[in-house]
């Protein structure tokens, strides 16, 4: 009798490990915010972006490919932003400098793509779609 209790187990554990993995619900929004554009020393301008992630879950890295566009509507630069962890519900700040690009140079700040904001376990999410984008700048930003 014993046996085929065990072999019952043993058939339960099997299946439910066997099972394909379900798309996980990620629920929530990561807030970015084009907060302030400075000018530098060197005539350069100093961008600050502020990121909440507003999900049920941390995210190891979040990438941004961006690109900036001059007075002209030009694409003038490509840029990579990479926020090291931030929490569920916690709000980190990236400060970086565009070299030789005064502010009043820049029209607008392109989103191209969101990378890693979920763990490449969960395969069913588009992170642009996650965003909601803000500013309190004069420099256009957006996706």
């Amino acid at each position: 009798m014993r046996m085929p209790f065990r072999i019952l187990m043993l058939t339960l554990i099997s299946a439910t490990f066997a099972m394909p993995v379900q798309a996980q619900d990620v629920s929530g929004k990561i807030r970015l915010e084009l907060n302030q554009a400075q000018p530098t020393q060197d005539g350069g301008c100093r961008l600050s972006i502020i990121a909440t992630n507003g999900l049920e879950r941390p995210m190891n890295q979040l990438g941004l490919e961006m690109v900036a566009f001059n007075k002209d509507g030009l694409v003038d630069q490509f840029l990579r932003l990479d926020f090291s962890r931030i929490s569920a519900g916690k709000t980190k700040v990236l400060q970086f400098d565009l070299a030789g690009k005064s502010c009043e140079s820049l029209s607008r700040l392109h989103i191209n793509d969101v990378l890693n904001c979920v763990p490449p376990s969960i395969t069913d999410v588009y992170c642009p779609d996650l965003l909601d984008l803000a500013n309190r700048t004069a420099i256009e930003f957006g996706d």
